[in-house]
This record gives structure tokens, C-alpha cells and sequence, in this order.
């Protein structure tokens, strides 16, 4: 019986799914442990990671990215304040607004927590030729940009839905 060559794509379609899946699992679980660890909620930590990511943004912004209220946006800050990870900071060009911005010398203990998850996933990524990294960075970014405009429709359809 032989495999005709859809056969092979779509199975590696599929493969490649489940495993994206998976990856997306082994993320969120990953960050709850870190969150338990430092006494925060997981949300608070993936609130981390994009302001440590994408840079200081103002609570309007946050709450937009994370889909939080603004009501939870202000708790989520302030349990981020207290704990040292972010300061607000007016901004400079535009006094009404306050921006978030990551208090970097008080995040050692998440960057212990990360360090080894950082540190295999740089040894996994050299691995791989600068021109497969392309295509990895590729695929990577247009994926979060997929997740990220899903994400946002899904909120906007919830809140249709709460009016």
C-alpha cells in the first residue's frame, strides 16, 4: 500500500500541531511553578514576561494584552508594585499618563527561576543553522501574531456576549 505525498504533510501537519500544543502546555504549568515559587498569581508572571519582553507600557496597555479589566489590571499592578517587580513612572512627554515600567535589579529571583529554562532552550536553539533559525523565527513570530489577534477576538466576542 503505498502513501501518497499529501499523506506525509498532513501527518507532519499534525505532528507538528500536537506538539505546539504541547509546548503551549509545558509553558503554562511551567509558569504556574515559577508563580507558586515567588508568590504570585500566574498571570502575574506572564504579566512579567511582557513587560520584560515588549517594554514599560501603561496600565491601559497591559490590560489590553492580558484582556484583564481595568479594575484587575490595578490589582495585578498592585501586587507587582509590592512586591518590587515594576514601579509606576509618569511619563515624560505626557504627564496624565503612567507608565509600568520592570524594576530589573529586583527580578533576580525570577531570573534564577527562568535561568535553566533560558539556558536549555539557547542550547536547543544552537542547534540549528542561521537558516533554519530564520524560518523558526519566522513561524514563531507570524504563530504569535495568529494567537495574539484569536485572543483578542475571543475577549471582544466574551464582552459582547457580557453587555
Amino acid at each position: 500500500m503505498s502513501t501518497a505525498p499529501g499523506d506525509n504533510r498532513q501527518a507532519l501537519l499534525m505532528e507538528l500541531l500536537r506538539e505546539l500544543r504541547l509546548m503551549s502546555s509545558f509553558d503554562t504549568l511551567f509558569s504556574h511553578a515559577v508563580a507558586e515559587r515567588a508568590g504570585v498569581h500566574s498571570t502575574d508572571i506572564e504579566t512579567m514576561d511582557l513587560l520584560n519582553t515588549l517594554g514599560t507600557m501603561t496600565a491601559g496597555e497591559l490590560s489590553q494584552r492580558t484582556g484583564l479589566s481595568s479594575g484587575a489590571t490595578t490589582r495585578l499592578i498592585d501586587r507587582l508594585v509590592g512586591k518590587g517587580y515594576v514601579r509606576r513612572k509618569a511619563d515624560e512627554t505626557d504627564r496624565r499618563r503612567v507608565l509600568i515600567e520592570p524594576v530589573y535589579e529586583n527580578l533576580g529571583e525570577l531570573e534564577t527561576l527562568y535561568g535553566p529554562m533560558a539556558e536549555g532552550m539557547i542550547e536547543i536553539m544552537d542547534t540549528y543553522s542561521d537558516a533554519d533559525l530564520a524560518v523558526i523565527l519566522d513561524f514563531v513570530r507570524r504563530a504569535n501574531a495568529h494567537v495574539a489577534r484569536i485572543n483578542a477576538a475571543l475577549r471582544a466576542a466574551s464582552a459582547d456576549t457580557e453587555d
